[in-house]
């Protein structure tokens, strides 16, 4: 599979002259994006993903490290027309309609008028926003807004695409139909990278994620690499069961919840607890979920 997009070393710095104090808002970045995939950046606020995403895009420079998209280094300018980007605040005038917008962000891109009409029928349609093309911005829903601003992003028929929180202040409706359209994308052979701090989103769409902690990258990979597919157990309990420091035991609405790693550590609990005559209320099996992993990561990343 073709790499996309590959980050070397990239660090971004930013100096003050006034306070003579320095940020180091990305340090050493090494990432791979491959043809056709949804990789995801995630991060807390404040961790680089946005600073990252614009490098890539050419909006700022980096302090030092290479860039290369299609293979190139990004400074050939070679890969503009093959990119499409969603802003996080994506904007538009609110007098003028869904397909005047359109219309005029083609033409600021170069596009053929010939030709215009008919790609913008054809992202509105993507988008399902074709029967409210001649509807005011200011009466469209953030959700539609939102997809406005993907189909923009669709004009140049990209073969990658920049989304930045693209399902961010969405409702559960709105969420599924960014994600549905993002899938769809990725299916047509569209390259996807996306910002995300919703990590139950991302779950469910990407193929890779990259987490971003301070800057730095601490995992990325598969996320069938990253979260371990073996099930575990929950076991709830109604006081504090004190089974020793081989247990993760903690408290939990009016009782307690103890987390088992394997079916032969939950045979040894059970015994314990009829031992101990503490009833058990409940046993779940359940799977490691990519939020647990996400903390588990940055965790261990802030005691370095």
């Amino acid at each position: 599979m073709d790499t996309v997009i590959e980050t070397i070393d990239l660090s971004k710095v930013y100096y003050s002259d006034f306070r003579r104090t320095t940020t180091h808002a990305l340090h050493n970045v090494a990432l791979s994006v491959k043809r056709g995939e949804i990789f995801a950046l995630l991060g807390l606020n404040g961790a680089g993903k946005s600073t990252l995403m614009k490098i890539m895009l050419d909006l700022i420079r980096p302090t030092s490290g290479e860039i290369m998209l299609f293979g190139k280094p990004i400074r050939s300018s070679h890969w503009k027309h093959k990119v499409g980007y969603l802003p996080e605040l994506f904007a538009a005038p609110k007098f003028m309609t869904a397909e005047d917008i359109l219309l005029y962000l083609g033409e600021l891109g170069g596009l053929k008028r010939k030709e215009l009409t008919t790609r913008v029928y054809d992202v509105l349609r993507t988008v399902d926003l074709f029967d409210s093309r001649n509807q005011k911005i200011n009466t469209f829903s953030k959700g539609m807004i939102l997809r406005l601003g993907v189909a923009q992003s669709l004009l140049n028929q990209p073969e990658l695409l920049f989304l930045d929180e693209p399902t961010d202040g969405l409702d559960p409706s709105g969420r599924k139909m960014m994600r549905d359209l993002i899938i769809e994308l990725a299916n047509k052979g569209i390259t996807v990278l996306l910002n995300s701090h919703l990590l139950s989103e991302v779950e469910l769409l990407a193929h890779r994620v990259g987490i971003l902690h301070k800057g730095k990258v601490v995992i990325q990979g598969k996320l069938s690499e990253i979260i371990p597919q073996n099930h575990h157990f929950e076991v709830e309990v109604s006081q504090n069961p004190q089974l020793g420091d081989d247990w993760i035991c903690r408290p939990d609405g009016s009782g307690w919840k103890c987390k088992i790693a394997d079916i032969e550590k939950l045979q040894e609990t059970l015994t314990k607890l009829q031992s101990k005559s503490i009833p058990v209320l409940s046993v779940v099996s359940s799977r490691t979920s990519l939020e647990e992993i996400f903390f588990r990561y940055i965790s261990e990343d802030s005691n370095v």
